[in-house]
């Protein structure tokens, strides 16, 4: 009696466990397979400077002049009410251009079925000067009408190195929206 009350213990445990894990949308967010999945306009994979796994990818911008970075498309499951947009940043000498905006930037931008963007592009991070790894965590609200987003890390408009690594999104559950 009491090793099936421990197996059934055992399993509502197990299932528990899977319906409040949530599943990271993101390909290669930890650019352990070079830029496989990004769409790449200035990320170079690096194993010299990581938080997590073996690499990160830096994006190095010489002068204000240019917009250096990479990003990719993913589509939004049925229901969402809004994602959960984290990664692991480091910033050595990041000097932005003109517009307050620039810098070194992670953005998520919510695209409609002909991707298309919806409003505006969403801030997760956006770093100047010599910062330490540090971990950015935002939630963001999905908007009616979109189906796919976009998320991009890039060197906008700004000068000097970003390090990015274990990049994701994952759903956030309706209950925590609001938290």
């Amino acid at each position: 009696m009491k090793a099936s009350i421990w197996i059934l213990g055992f399993i509502l445990l197990i299932s528990v466990n899977k319906v409040s894990a949530q599943k990271n949308l993101v390909t290669n967010g930890g650019f352990e397979d070079d830029t496989e999945g990004w769409v790449n306009y200035g990320g170079t994979v690096t194993p010299y400077d990581f938080k997590e796994g073996k690499n990160s990818c830096a994006i190095i911008a010489p002068n204000t002049e240019k917009w250096l970075g990479l990003h990719q498309v993913i589509n939004i499951p049925k229901k969402a009410p809004a994602l959960e947009v984290s990664a692991w940043l480091k910033t050595i000498n990041v000097v932005k251009g003109f517009d307050d905006w620039n810098g070194a930037i992670l953005n998520v931008e919510f695209l409609d079925g002909r991707e298309q963007k919806i409003g505006e592009s969403v801030s997760v991070a956006r770093l100047v000067g010599d910062q330490s790894w540090q971990f950015i965590s935002k939630k963001v609200t999905i908007p009616s009408g979109a189906v796919k987003f976009k998320i991009l890390a890039a060197m906008g408009y700004a000068s000097g190195t970003l390090f990015i690594d274990a990049v994701s999104a994952e759903v956030v559950v309706a209950d925590s929206v609001g938290q």
